[in-house]
């Protein structure tokens, strides 16, 4: 469910922002900052029921070569026997579909290269009646990366954290789930300011196909930051991105879904600082003016720690980071990026690289937003959470003042149970929990988390078994 108020805490971030903003004579807005404008937001679960749901999968590795893996997970916490239609697009005419059956508390795995072999191939997923919950799964060599699947489509994508120093790769995943074809231009920006190379612009994508853009070798070889818009001038489609580290201080790979949306806030709840780790934030803005945006540490005890509002050019990419952050803490900590105005103007997105053993690890995330509406959910669900016993799997940041709890449920063969040990756990006012998935019942299981306020709630999982390093993500909303 959905509470349908404005965080309490919002108040706070837009007034310690205004604060901040206001010292250096720049306008302000009033306290109520989250979007009220109808508009795209993150994928998350749509409540109501209808003849058929629609979930699109960005892309999964499905060469079949040894090491990889592409797997689309469908689950059902429902009673009743759900069934679809998945259908896996890769190249022009290389569309495949494969009937879809998953019985009542169960999930299913489905290969996409068990239908169409491809560097990436993207899926649309259909469920009779509506319900479900549809997740990928991405695993190369080094290691695996997981993503929410979505319910909706866009005309505009962005992308805030690129990467492809040393021998680092960074792929652009398209996919046009419909019958007719989609024209797409791409713009990107570094440290060099932003480009539109003439080879990006008007790229066809024909209907029910996938479109690969190897960005390193096309334009943007060797950049430690690379931010990217996609902009459908016909039709509307999916971007994702598909990210391998290899140099530059980062190992790991990420297969995730952009951004359909530019907001005035972003939020992170799993933040970190400390020895062998570093926190980056990449900071876009694809408009044609300049923002100021403003860093609020939360979490962190009773204490807030402000950064002095950072300016974005138009149309430029700033990196920022936690590690000399002036009175921030080592240990975990939650994180809002806001401009203190109503202007949705930018995408934030985190890289958080590990160092353990000499040895580099690296995860990104896009942040969360509230709804259009300026909602925070209270219920989240992932079909996909870790397949062995992990400490700190899910970190839950409380959005408002009041203080909370945490239910964490698990489907069982005989429905939704309350995982032991997890039940109405302490959730402190503006404050993090962080909780441990090692019981059996919570172990490869879809979850349910619920919260008695708004909250925020990211998952963490190994990056591959009996792995230190891990991937991060969010968890789905209930809406």
């Amino acid at each position: 469910m959905i509470v349908r108020r404005l965080p309490m805490l919002a108040v706070t971030v837009a007034a310690a922002v205004a604060l901040g903003v206001a010292a250096r004579d720049t306008p302000t807005s009033s306290p109520a900052t989250f979007a009220s404008v109808v508009e795209p937001w993150m994928p998350a679960v749509p409540t109501a029921q209808a003849v058929t749901s629609t979930w699109f999968c960005p892309g999964v590795p499905a060469t079949g070569a040894a090491g990889t893996a592409g797997d689309i997970v469908v689950a059902n916490a429902g009673d009743q026997p759900l069934t679809g239609r998945i259908t896996f697009m890769a190249g022009d005419g290389q569309a495949v579909e494969a009937p879809l059956s998953v019985p009542p508390y169960q999930r299913a795995a489905v290969s996409a290269a068990s239908s169409v072999q491809a560097p990436y191939v993207a899926a649309i997923v259909e469920v009779d009646g509506g319900g479900g919950l549809v997740e990928q799964r991405s695993t190369q060599e080094a290691g695996t990366s997981v993503a929410p699947c979505t319910t909706e489509t866009s005309a505009h994508w962005y992308f805030a954290e690129g990467f492809t120093a040393d021998e680092s790769t960074e792929q652009l995943v398209l996919s046009n789930p419909f019958e007719q074809s989609v024209i797409v231009d791409i713009g990107f920006a570094t440290d060099e300011g932003s480009r539109q190379p003439p080879e990006l612009q008007g790229i066809p994508i024909p209907p029910r196909s996938v479109q690969v853009i190897d960005l390193d070798s096309i334009a943007a070889r060797d950049e430690a930051q690379v931010a990217i818009r996609v902009d459908a001038s016909r039709g509307t489609l999916i971007a994702g991105r598909a990210q391998l580290y290899n140099g530059g201080g980062r190992l790991g790979y990420s297969m995730t879904l952009g951004s359909p949306t530019l907001r005035s806030q972003w939020w992170f709840a799993n933040g970190s600082k400390g020895a062998g780790t570093s926190e980056r934030f990449s900071i876009y803005n694809p408009t044609a003016d300049a923002v100021q945006v403003a860093p609020l540490y939360l979490g962190i005890g009773d204490a807030q720690v402000t950064v002095d509002p950072i300016s974005v050019p138009a149309g430029e990419v700033v990196t920022f980071t936690s590690d000399t952050v002036a009175g921030l803490p080592d240990g975990r900590h939650a994180v809002v990026f806001d401009t203190g105005g109503s202007a949705q103007s930018l995408v934030v997105e985190r890289a958080v690289t590990r160092t353990i053993d000499n040895i580099p690890t690296t995860s990104v995330l896009l942040g969360a937003v509230a709804t259009p509406a300026g909602e925070v959910p209270a219920s989240w669900t992932l079909a996909i959470g870790p397949g062995e016993p992990t400490e700190d799997a899910l970190v839950v940041y409380n959005s408002t003042g009041q203080a909370g709890t945490i239910t964490v449920k698990a489907v069982t063969p005989t429905g939704l149970q309350n995982v032991p040990g997890l039940e109405e756990v302490e959730l402190p006012a503006a404050g993090l929990a962080s909780i441990p998935l090692t019981d059996p019942t919570a172990i490869d299981a879809q979850l349910v988390v619920l919260s008695t306020v708004p909250a925020f709630v990211e998952r963490s999982l190994p990056r591959e078994p009996g792995a230190e390093g891990r991937t991060t993500t969010w968890a789905v909303p209930v809406m």
